[in-house]
Formats: structure tokens, C-alpha cells, sequence
């Protein structure tokens, strides 16, 4: 019988539909303010209205309403739909699978979804309206460039939605970022900055106000870190599925590139101050996801030393062209800037980065190097003005980051066997449940034991752990050696009730695992695996206990997802790309010609123009 009590009541808090009610209130009440601020003359019947709200628009921004229009809302929606993703990954690794669909996260993660392909239909709506001199036409429709980004990455990302159910029907409830509808969602937002970017851009170098229009830049710049850097939340939360290499690539390629394009875009001292106002926006994030909702509190990158490290390239190269100092750039956010991530890690990382990876560290280094070359292209599209950069660059920089990606991708289990050994470490309590049902936990210690052959394997791992998970809270207790071949996790952990434990290690391709205590799960027709006193196995592929309610099912599901997924990726790269290209040609063939001898004073202009900036 328990000695005491406690409850862990699991519920969703009133209070916590006040941010799906602010989500859809405040912006409503903005455009409602926007039309009753415009001008009478237009009428006040919907389209009149929406004439008006563009016109105020206009007047605020000085950009066109097309531009403007698609640029708020995106950036609306991505506040909306980042707050609900890291909301939802915290609330499934304290609490596990939800029993309702339409919780708090999940509504706003789908309003932020519609909220780009809204953005995206505004605009073309306000560009077809004031037939404004899109580059892309459908018929009657004025298409901008990032408009029809917008609406594609939006509009096909919100069908991730309903094809998650299917998934989850057909698969089981898997609690991963990576499954294919899942990536659907999560890329969206990583991608939608860049499409309202080029929206931006669309407008052309001297349109908008200027405050506005170095203001609307750098949220954007901003916008792309914070965006690209929700790939990183696993590792952020102390969850990793993937090999501890994985992480520096992700960073490296997820600052170099929107730091890179925004030094070319707006000058010097812009990478620093972006990525000083990306930790301000993540510690907010972890102040609100952690204490406000009572999380797991996501860590996060530094970005600093890869943000000097850019701004060092361009002061060191600045006459010798924009693809000589990307990179530079490139290569010394490759070396200085990751090693700065390297000491960050050590400080603040809940995986530290251990000597093991230098041998390993070439890959993520090349990705940060293509991640220069992609961000200084995308940045001359950006700065509508024309400039020589070599196609060749850019396509090397695409395969540079494509092969950082891919070649951290495989995983494995170890041929080792373990004897995990348990011991009681106080009374057994009773954890209540958001049905008033009540189940017996309680902390032991943790021993590992290994041969003494084999346990040199685990020495320098990337992690060695005890980890614990979705009984309400989230802890991870390293393991430490204390004799030769035994291991032991420092303080007791939790086992029983809803908490699942149990042994992960990381050590190159390897992410495998041991079970401690697991609990029953009647719903998908899995059987507990109860606390030992003593259990020996080999370990196991991780994924085995960490989405333990997989279960097998028909192959045509996953060739739909699969394909659905990499059509959309397709598509929304493909737009991106087709956007940045077709800017960049029109300011090619918009510059003036080439000066004359008597011309030097513009030849000099142009020169600081295209390699100081």
C-alpha cells in the first residue's frame, strides 16, 4: 500500500484558451481598426472595408498593400503556429499522447498553418484589386512572387492536418517531430519567413517607408533563425532521436544562412543584433513554455560566434566580391562560429558536445560552408540591386547542405549486452490522473552493468542517460562510471504510473537504448515492462521505447505521406527559388549600364553597392 499521496493531475487549464482566443481576437480587431482608419470615399461594404485596411496599410508603411498585407500576416501567423509547435512537443514529452484533437496547441498550430496560405491569398487579392505589375500572372490574378510561396507552403501544410490522423489511425500514435506529416507542418513554418521575404523584396529596394522597411527586413531575418531553428526542439528538450552530430549541422545551417543574406541585405552589425534579438525571442519562448505553462523549458543555441563570424568575413573581404567574403563568412562560422556552439554546449546544451565528434566535425562544417553560398544568393535577390554571383556557387552550396543532412541520418543498436540493476529509493506514492485514476510510482536508483571489455564503448559517448519521461515531467540523469564496467545514474529516478524510463545512448551512428520501467498501454495493446531488481538484454534501436506505440500497418499510407511530403517540400523550394531567381533577374535587367570613362564617380558607387554592403 502507498505510504502517501500525491496527484499529477493531467487537464487542460481554462486559462490556457486565451491564447487561441488572442490568436483570432487581436488580429481581427487589427484589421477591423485598419478599415475604420481608411478612407470613407471607399465604402463600407467587405471590399470597400478591405479597400480601406490596404490603403491604411499603405499610408503606415508606405509599401503597397499586396506586400504589406502578405508580409503581417505572416508574421502573425508565425507567432501563432511557433508558440503552438513548442507548446505541443513539451506538452508530449511531460504528458505523452492527448485524448483530444482540438487541444490549445494543436488549434493554434492550425491557425498559424491557414494564417500563411491566408497571407498568401491577401495578397494576391489586394495585387489583383489595385492591378498591381506582378511578375507572375493566372488569368485575371496578379500573382507576387512570395504570394504564391505563401499560399502554397500554407495551403499544403494545413492538409498535413487531417493526414496525421490517417497516419496515426493506420501507424499508431507516434510522438516524434519526424514523421512525414509531421514534417509537412514543422517545414511550413521554417519556410514561410523566406516567402514573405521575397514578398517584401517584390516591392522593390526603395519602396515603404524607410524605418518600416529596415524594420519589416530584420523581423523578417529574424523570423528565418527562429523558424529554421525549430528543426533543433528534439535536442532543445532533451529527447534526441538522432546521432549527437545531426545537432551541429542543423545550427550551422539554420544561422549561417539568414545571417549571411542579411549582412548583404542591410549592412554591418546586422547579423550580431539578429542573432541578440533571436536568444531575446527564445528566452521569452522558454520562459513561457517552461514556467508560464509548467513544460519541459526548451534550451537553445547561442548563434553569437557564428553571427561575428560573419560580420568578420565581410569586414576582412569586403572589395573582393560577394562570393569571396560568403565565403569567408562560410568558413569561419564553420570553425569559429561552431566552436562556439561547441563551449555553448557545455554550458547550456542538455547534450554536450563531447571530443569524440571532432573526427566527425568536417560535415557540419562543409553544410555551415553551403549554407554561405545559399544565403548570400538568396541575399542579392533580396537587396534588389544586381551583382555577380556564379550559379555553380549556389548549386554547391544546395549539395553541401544536402550532404551535412543525409550523412548523419543513419542509426543503429549495439551488440552489447547490459544489466540494468534497480533499488528502491523511498515509499511508493499514488499519481492521479486528469480521470481521477490513481497508479503506484516510485523513485529507485539506477545501476548499469557492463562488461569490462565492452564498457569502453560507452566512454566518451555522446550521452549516456537515464531518462524519464511523460509521467507529468521530463528529467534525464547522466550515468556516471564508478567502477570499472558499472555505471550509476546520480540522484533516483522516477518508474511506474504513467513515467517511462529508461537507459539512451548516443555514441556516433549509435542511439540505443535499455528499458527501465514502462507503463501498460491497454489502447494500443501493449503490455507493461515492470521494474526490475535486475533485467540483462543487448540494447535496442531507441526508437523501440521512444515511440513504443508504433505498431505496423498497411504500406499504402506511408506512400502517400511519404510522397505528399516530398511533393510539397519539392513545391515549396521550387516556388522559393523560382521567387529569388525571378527577383534577382529583374535587377539585373534593371541596372543601368556599364559607366563610361567619364562616369567613374557611379562606377565607385556601384562598386561599394555590390561588395561593402
Amino acid at each position: 500500500m502507498p505510504t502517501s499521496l500525491t496527484l499529477q493531475a493531467i487537464h487542460i487549464n481554462p486559462v490556457e484558451w486565451l491564447f487561441v482566443l488572442g490568436a483570432i481576437a487581436l488580429p481581427a480587431m487589427a484589421v477591423t481598426g485598419l478599415a475604420l482608419a481608411g478612407p470613407r470615399s471607399l465604402g463600407w461594404t467587405p471590399l470597400g472595408l478591405l479597400r480601406r485596411a490596404g490603403a491604411t496599410v499603405e499610408r503606415i508603411t508606405g509599401l503597397p498593400a499586396w506586400s504589406a498585407s502578405g508580409v503581417a500576416v505572416q508574421i502573425w501567423a508565425m507567432l501563432v503556429a511557433g508558440i503552438g509547435f513548442y507548446w505541443d512537443v513539451a506538452w508530449h514529452i511531460d504528458l505523452g499522447r492527448d485524448t483530444e484533437l482540438f487541444t490549445p496547441p494543436h488549434l493554434l498550430i492550425l491557425i498559424g498553418l491557414l494564417g500563411f496560405a491566408a497571407g498568401g491569398a491577401l495578397s494576391v487579392l489586394y495585387a489583383t484589386l489595385d492591378a498591381a505589375p506582378t511578375a507572375w500572372r493566372l488569368g485575371r490574378l496578379r500573382v507576387p512572387r512570395g504570394a504564391a510561396a505563401l499560399a502554397i507552403i500554407g495551403a499544403t501544410a494545413a492538409a498535413g492536418f487531417p493526414l496525421d490522423e490517417l497516419w496515426h489511425a493506420t501507424y499508431g500514435i507516434d510522438v516524434t517531430m519526424w514523421s512525414p506529416t509531421h514534417l509537412m507542418m514543422i517545414g511550413a513554418g521554417a519556410v514561410s519567413p523566406f516567402a514573405a521575404w521575397i514578398l517584401l523584396a517584390e516591392a522593390g529596394p526603395s519602396a515603404g517607408r524607410p524605418g518600416v522597411r529596415r524594420a519589416l527586413t530584420f523581423q523578417l531575418a529574424v523570423s528565418c533563425l527562429i523558424a529554421l531553428a525549430s528543426l533543433q526542439l528534439e535536442f532543445d528538450d532533451g529527447v534526441p532521436q538522432w546521432q549527437a552530430l545531426f545537432q551541429p549541422v542543423l545550427i550551422g545551417v539554420s544561422a549561417t544562412l539568414p545571417l549571411v543574406a542579411l549582412r548583404l541585405v542591410a549592412g554591418r552589425g546586422s547579423a550580431l543584433a539578429a542573432a541578440v534579438a533571436f536568444l531575446a525571442a527564445r528566452v521569452v519562448v522558454a520562459a513561457l513554455i517552461g514556467p508560464g505553462l509548467g513544460h519541459v523549458t526548451p534550451h537553445f543555441p547561442l548563434y553569437l560566434g557564428i553571427a561575428a563570424s560573419v560580420e568578420l568575413g565581410f569586414l576582412v573581404a569586403p572589395r573582393r566580391g560577394v562570393l569571396a567574403a560568403s565565403a569567408l563568412a562560410g568558413v569561419l562560422a564553420a570553425t569559429l562560429g561552431l566552436a562556439s556552439e561547441w563551449g555553448f554546449s557545455q554550458v547550456f546544451g542538455r547534450e554536450p558536445w563531447q571530443a569524440d565528434m571532432l573526427g566527425a566535425m568536417w560535415i557540419p562544417s562543409l553544410a555551415t560552408l553551403g549554407a554561405a553560398l545559399v544565403g548570400a544568393a538568396f541575399g542579392l535577390a533580396m537587396q534588389g540591386r544586381p551583382a555577380r554571383f556564379p550559379r555553380p556557387f549556389v548549386a554547391l552550396g544546395v549539395l553541401l547542405i544536402a550532404a551535412g543532412v543525409v550523412l548523419p541520418l543513419p542509426r543503429a543498436g549495439l551488440p552489447v549486452l547490459a544489466t540494468v540493476r534497480t533499488a528502491a529509493a523511498g515509499p511508493k506514492l499514488v499519481a492521479v490522473d486528469r480521470y481521477g485514476q490513481g497508479s503506484l510510482f516510485q523513485r529507485v536508483r539506477v545501476e548499469v552493468d557492463v562488461a569490462p571489455a565492452d564498457s569502453r564503448v560507452l566512454r566518451g559517448s555522446d550521452w549516456f542517460w537515464v531518462a524519464s519521461w511523460q509521467g507529468g515531467a521530463h528529467e534525464n540523469q547522466v550515468l556516471r562510471e564508478v567502477a570499472p564496467g558499472r555505471w550509476a545514474a546520480p540522484r533516483p529516478v522516477p518508474t511506474g504510473a504513467a513515467w517511462k524510463t529508461i537507459v539512451l545512448l548516443g555514441r556516433h551512428d549509435v542511439v540505443a537504448a535499455l528499458p527501465v520501467s514502462l507503463p501498460a498501454d491497454p489502447a494500443v495493446q501493449l503490455s507493461a515492462i515492470p521494474v526490475a531488481a535486475s533485467r540483462t538484454q543487448a540494447f535496442q534501436p531507441s526508437s523501440r521505447y521512444l515511440m513504443r506505440e508504433v505498431h505496423s500497418g498497411p504500406s499504402w499510407p506511408a506512400i502517400v505521406a511519404y510522397s505528399a511530403w516530398l511533393l510539397m517540400v519539392a513545391a515549396w523550394l521550387g516556388f522559393l527559388a523560382a521567387g529569388a531567381h525571378s527577383l534577382f533577374r529583374h535587377a539585373r535587367s534593371m541596372s543601368p549600364p556599364a559607366a563610361g570613362p567619364h562616369d567613374r564617380r557611379g562606377a565607385w558607387r556601384g562598386a561599394v553597392l555590390r561588395f561593402s554592403r
